[in-house]
């Protein structure tokens, strides 16, 4: 069991030479009170951390100068500056006045945690971030690559992949509890191994890659090393994923050397654009203006040359006050174009909408706040003046968790006054089906008809089959039921998008978990549908396919317009039922041909949640840290 090399060391120990997030505040004057903005883990900048873990602190007046630890223990006083966790000295690894990586104390206990910085002006104030019993983060450099070393120990790259069959090392941190303790600030030895003691479980691509070892590395404090057997996989650059006690870390790439066709990633990253974000959020655009609505607040980014987005500003705090949800623009013809967000209350009872006029797109007007007699709504879509959302919960007994239904209403609204948006009417019942339907997903289509994803299935029965509403929007006062499509292979459907005459659906293999112990996941399998959309009232399955990748739903899926990716999709899934508040996925699914769906692992990240295609071939994916623009590439 080898020790990193000295070039792995030099790009990824700690990352204590990597530039801050780019959200990072400036650095205040030197002997300033410390202040802890974000606590994250040292290696993928995630938001959570383990007992024993390397994690980072990012401030201002942390230190008044950096300095580096020098050698095994770690001080807990590093250049005038130490870092207290729950009340103990954390060993520290490097400071700097914006920047401190140090090794969460073993003796934390999992839950809300708070830091205190005691730095040369003093101790600043505590600052609470989150601990769990295992954070999985894998090192990187560059752009999203995996620290990795090859058999021979040279360091995974484009220039020098892994051969299929292989066994390399990968470098990350948050293993949890070993096999072989060691104290906290001092190198694990090289025997006994330190193995983690949660199972654990990897991907590369699509593919397992069995594990052989997974601990600490040794020679390095808090550092794990995973060595993993590279899946029989074509040439090419594949998302590892790693998995310890069912919590999940974001991806990071590793490139393969393999035989047959070489695999092309079918993203490419063209740039990002930093801003602290909500844990999920969505994304909307009106001409080169895109709008990520989040939880308290919604920033503009100025999309006009993709290669070099800018931050325009923010609106919306005092209105969403945390509490938004997602948004829509509607521009009809003739009309000043808006926003719409959906914005929850405390309670979660019910909802409003807040409308903002977006006459002048860079500095938005807030228009009202309109209440409405709904909570949980799903979607909102637009048909001219008249807006198309759909409500989606369950009702269970708090003494026994037992789901007694689950129920979806579909309801359109009158936006012709955008400041005076008014209630038309509800369908709460499609053809043939009972009023206890989870409608979660809505969409228009050719401004005459409205497609609802759904479910045969009651609540109190998680078995039951996906179907595809057809709803008559000709009249939006009287919207009316047209027909039903059974999509077989599922139990429910969740989220779909059209592009062209077919449409892509995700679905789940199972309803949500009843009882709901611990909560009311969904369980089941991700399930992916095309239909041929040739007669638009009677949609026609072509193909579906069950994959093995196990979902807690999914966000959105999304379709590329441009003639060059005409059929093919984004999608983004909820993090996996072990893992609620882990990062969610981002894939690509090909279905130019619809009767050979094909699924494409891209990327797994801490707030993903939203997604918008263009019809130019770009994608834009905000995350917890701000929003990305990606390239579709086939």
């Amino acid at each position: 069991m080898s020790a990193p090399s000295a070039i792995v060391r030099t790009l990824t120990l700690y990352r204590c030479l990597f530039a801050a997030p780019f959200f990072l505040l400036p650095i205040v004057a030197q002997a300033a009170v410390p202040v802890v903005q974000f606590v994250t883990d040292a290696a993928s900048y995630g938001p959570r951390v383990s007992p024993g873990s390397l994690a980072t602190i990012f401030g201002t007046g942390l230190a008044t100068e950096p300095a580096s630890a020098a050698a095994y223990p770690l001080p807990t006083s590093l250049g005038g500056t130490s870092v207290s966790v729950a009340g103990t000295l954390a060993p520290l690894v490097y400071v700097s006045a914006g920047q401190i990586n140090f090794q969460v104390p073993s003796s934390t206990a999992a839950g809300d945690v708070n830091v205190v910085v005691n730095g040369p002006g003093g101790a600043g104030a505590s600052f609470a971030f989150t601990v769990t019993t295992e954070a999985p983060a894998i090192f990187q450099y560059e752009t999203n690559h995996a620290a990795a070393l090859n058999p021979d120990n040279s360091v995974n790259s484009d220039s020098a992949p892994a051969a299929a069959g292989s066994i390399i090392s990968v470098y990350f941190t948050g293993q949890g509890a070993v096999s072989n303790p060691v104290t906290d600030g001092t190198a694990a030895p090289g025997s006994p191994l330190s193995s983690a003691t949660a199972a654990a479980t990897a991907t590369i691509g699509p593919i397992n890659a069995p594990i052989q070892f997974i601990g600490l590395a040794p020679d390095y404090a808090g550092l794990g090393q995973a060595n993993l057997q590279v899946p029989a996989l074509p040439t090419g650059d594949y998302p590892l994923v790693i998995t310890i006690g069912g919590l999940i870390s974001a991806s990071a790439i590793v490139s393969v050397s393999g035989s047959g066709t070489a695999y092309t990633s079918p993203l490419s990253l063209v740039s990002s654009v930093g801003f602290a974000n909500s844990d999920t959020s969505n994304v909307v655009l009106y001409g080169n203006t895109a709008y990520i609505c989040g939880e308290d607040h919604i920033v503009m980014v100025d999309v006009t040359t993709a290669a070099a987005p800018s931050v325009l500003g923010e609106f919306g705090d005092s209105v969403l006050d945390g509490y938004g949800d997602f948004c829509a623009i509607n521009a009809p013809s003739g009309v000043t174009p808006y926003l719409v967000e959906v914005v929850g209350s405390e309670s979660g009872a019910t909802e409003s909408f807040a409308v903002f006029s977006l006459a002048n797109p860079q500095s938005p007007t807030l228009l009202t706040v309109a209440s409405t007699p709904y909570g949980h709504m799903e979607d909102l879509s637009f048909t001219g003046n008249y807006a198309v959302i759909t409500t989606s919960f369950i009702t269970y007994y708090s003494s026994s968790a037992q789901i007694a239904s689950q129920e979806g209403d579909f309801v359109t609204f009158d936006f012709t006054n955008p400041a005076h948006p008014l209630l038309l009417t509800t369908l709460q019942a499609a053809s043939g089906a009972s009023n206890q339907n989870l409608m979660p997903y809505a969409n228009v289509v050719n401004q005459v008809y409205s497609y609802v994803a759904s479910s045969t299935a009651t609540g109190a029965s998680t078995v039951g089959t996906g179907y595809l509403d057809v709803i008559n929007l000709s009249s939006p006062v009287s919207p009316s039921p047209l027909s039903q499509v059974t999509v077989p292979g599922t139990s429910i459907l969740l989220s779909f998008d059209l592009a062209g005459t077919t449409l892509l659906a995700a679905g789940n293999t199972a309803g949500q978990r009843n009882p709901g112990n611990p909560d009311f996941d969904f369980t089941g399998n991700l399930t992916l549908t095309t239909m041929n959309l040739a007669n638009p009232q009677l949609p026609v399955v072509v193909s579906t396919i069950t994959t093995q990748i196990q979902v807690n739903g999914t966000f959105y899926t999304s379709a590329f317009t441009n003639a060059a990716a005409l059929g093919v999709f984004a999608i983004v899934n909820k993090p996996p039922d072990t893992d609620d508040f882990g990062p969610a996925s981002l894939m690509i699914v090909d279905a130019r041909t619809p009767t050979n769906i094909l699924l494409y692992p891209f990327q797994t990240q801490f707030g993903f949640s939203g997604i918008l295609t263009t019809n130019n071939g770009y994608l834009l994916a905000p995350t917890a840290l701000g929003l990305s623009i990606y390239q579709v590439q086939l």
